[in-house]
């Protein structure tokens, strides 16, 4: 994937949307706010990102070579079925590659890595959206082969998912290319912004059930909070990142860059809170049971 070197990027300046531009060094509160709100989020979501895939490797790698693959039903019912091998499949596809997607994508977002290192930068980001791409067919020939659990209404949801992740890693893989760096960087904000729903889907979900006790959740997901957060887990992500997108442009006001910069701040503190919780709660203790059912 390659990147900008301080030369302005060729092709025609008109099919760049000004909203894009990176705004001057300023300097003045309102950016530096929405800046250090940004890195703070993308500091915490690596971290949490990075123990989530730790989870991912452990306990759905482990119960895998370690024969158990039934196990993965204890994460979400239906996910490892013998009479759908291919099913099965691209679903292991999708975690294994979700994993490197948490691990990868921060680093892709950090300027100085772009800046000083440009050919780990474009080493990592054809991984990045390689994985990405595996990540959204693996999950949409599942949806395809076995459906999900919880009926059409999380068909939808998670399939719509599926299909904006290889959509934005295309995006952003096609812009690299035609040298068109700003428009290349909303796209991988994008599609950051998407590759982390996995992991928010289960913090939202345990979030939900330590508030509320579970209210809305139905048998088979089909209550009213399931068919919510089938759309839930991505669609306030993309939000997000699009405020960001244009509060970080020219066209971006004082009170834009504020208030993004506020939620982007209330974002990290939650992440923090709830990382932690299921850390010691669920994560933790999966990661390492599935660990045991590989050294069997």
């Amino acid at each position: 994937m390659r990147i900008a070197k301080h030369a302005a990027p060729t092709g025609s300046t008109s099919s760049l949307d000004p909203r894009l531009h990176a705004p001057p060094s300023a300097g003045g509160l309102p950016d530096k706010a929405l800046r250090w709100s940004a890195r703070v989020l993308v500091g915490v979501s690596w971290i949490s990102g990075a123990i989530f895939a730790l989870y991912i490797i452990g306990f759905f790698g482990g119960a895998a070579l370690g024969g158990a693959g039934e196990r993965w039903n204890e994460s979400l019912p239906g996910l490892y079925d013998m009479a759908a091998p291919l099913a099965t499949l691209a679903i292991g596809a999708h975690f294994a590659a979700g994993g490197v997607l948490l691990l990868l994508g921060p680093v892709q977002l950090i300027t100085r890595v772009r800046q000083t290192v440009p050919g780990l930068h474009r080493g990592l980001g054809r991984t990045y959206v390689l994985s990405a791409g595996l990540a959204g067919l693996g999950g949409l020939v599942f949806i395809a082969g076995s459906g999900t659990i919880g009926g059409w209404v999380m068909d939808v949801g998670f399939g719509l998912y599926g299909v904006l992740m290889v959509l934005c890693a295309a995006m952003a893989y096609r812009h690299a290319r035609a040298r068109r760096y700003v428009l290349h960087r909303a796209w991988a904000i994008r599609l950051f912004a998407l590759t982390i729903g996995s992991w928010l889907y289960r913090m939202e979900y345990g979030t939900w059930f330590m508030l509320t006790g579970g209210l809305g959740v139905g048998a088979g997901f089909s209550g009213v909070f399931d068919a919510v957060m089938a759309f839930f887990f991505y669609v306030p992500n993309l939000v997000l990142a699009e405020l960001f997108i244009r509060a970080r442009g020219q066209a971006g006001g004082a009170a834009l860059r504020l208030g993004t910069a506020g939620l982007l701040a209330i974002a990290s503190a939650l992440v923090i809170l709830v990382t932690w919780n299921f850390s010691a709660a669920n994560w933790g203790p999966r990661m390492f049971s599935g660990m045991l059912e590989a050294l069997r």
